[in-house]
């Protein structure tokens, strides 16, 4: 049953839980945590923190913010489960996703909880992330696969990559918003009984809001609700990042599509790789890009059988990689 806001207030239910899971962070928590006050200066919050990584992050976060409430990691559950973990301790009417290499730009968070009064129909609302030259980025543009992207992807023409000079100057509606800093109606989170923990690293958000989708929900990106993103924590573009990826692809498609267009979407995503991987090889002579197109793909083009069952507890990729541990 759903409860106006001053029944929530008279409740002592936040406006918002900020959900941040930590793994390995302990260079950028700091800045995450500490940009949040000035980020939501009109509205009650709570905020959670989980480290799923060596514990170096939660000590930081015991020591300079005892504001935030940490909640005892289970091991590495991956970004899903992470933040399904978060959720289940929150209170709050509305679930912030945060992470933890995000620094908000001063009331963010206020632009967000506005956005929900404004736009009452939906049930999320993104922020526009942005890189180091505050311009924005590519987690601006997530979105829900399929085999036209893929086969564009394939001839150079992505449709969904960022165009130069888009600046996301006005509020739109949008089909999937960037789980880096995204906030979810408490209702709807429930509703879809939260990320899909199939998944342990990408694609979770994209399949959350497709379910949603499908049951009527809609969302929208916020214009005024920025952050900067270090989208180079991680190695973002490394190979390792690219396979789990691809992986998180192959486990929606595994989900939501049919056994022909699953075998599709592999060949489609595997042609991709191997073409850049070989392109990559020939001209590497010709420069640091060149080695860089032909490293990142490699594992991807080589070794396809690593990701091609995106993340089945047999044969996925996390299977394998544990094989290969033990071994």
């Amino acid at each position: 049953m759903l409860v106006s806001e001053t029944e929530e207030a008279s409740a002592g239910i936040p406006d918002v839980s900020i959900l941040v899971v930590g793994y390995n962070s302990a260079d950028l928590i700091e800045r995450c945590l500490s940009s949040i006050p000035g980020a939501c200066t009109r509205y009650t919050l709570e905020i959670l923190f989980v480290d799923q990584g060596d514990g170096s992050t939660e000590a930081i976060v015991q020591a300079y913010f005892p504001n935030v409430r940490v909640v005892p990691s289970r091991g590495n559950l991956g970004f899903a489960g992470g933040n399904n973990l978060l959720a289940r301790a929150a209170i709050g009417a509305n679930l912030l996703l945060l992470n933890p290499d995000v620094e908000l730009l001063p009331m963010a968070i206020d632009a967000l909880l506005d956005a929900r009064k404004r736009y009452p129909e939906a049930s999320a609302w993104g922020g526009v992330t942005l890189d180091r030259n505050g311009l924005p980025d590519v987690g601006n543009t997530v979105h829900v696969p399929s085999l036209r992207e893929m086969a564009s992807r394939l001839i150079g023409r992505s449709s969904a990559a960022l165009k130069q000079g888009q600046t996301f100057t006005q509020d739109e509606p949008a089909h999937v918003l960037s789980g880096g800093f995204v906030m979810i109606e408490r209702s709807a989170w429930d509703e879809a009984g939260g990320l899909d923990q199939r998944f342990f690293l990408y694609c979770e958000e994209v399949d959350l809001f497709y379910r949603l989708q499908l049951r009527g929900h809609n969302f929208w990106r916020v214009a005024q609700a920025r952050a900067h993103h270090d989208i180079g924590h991680g190695e973002v573009a490394s190979p390792t990042r690219a396979l789990y990826r691809s992986a998180g692809i192959m486990q929606f498609a595994r989900l939501h599509w049919s056994r022909p267009r699953q075998w599709l979407a592999f060949l489609l995503i595997w042609l991709g790789a191997a073409q850049r991987f070989v392109i990559g090889s020939v001209l590497a002579s010709r420069g640091a890009r060149f080695r860089a197109l032909r490293d990142g793909h490699r594992t991807l083009a080589t070794m396809p059988g690593h990701w091609r069952f995106g993340y089945d507890p047999k044969r996925g990729l996390l299977a394998r990689l544990n094989r290969g541990q033990r071994d």
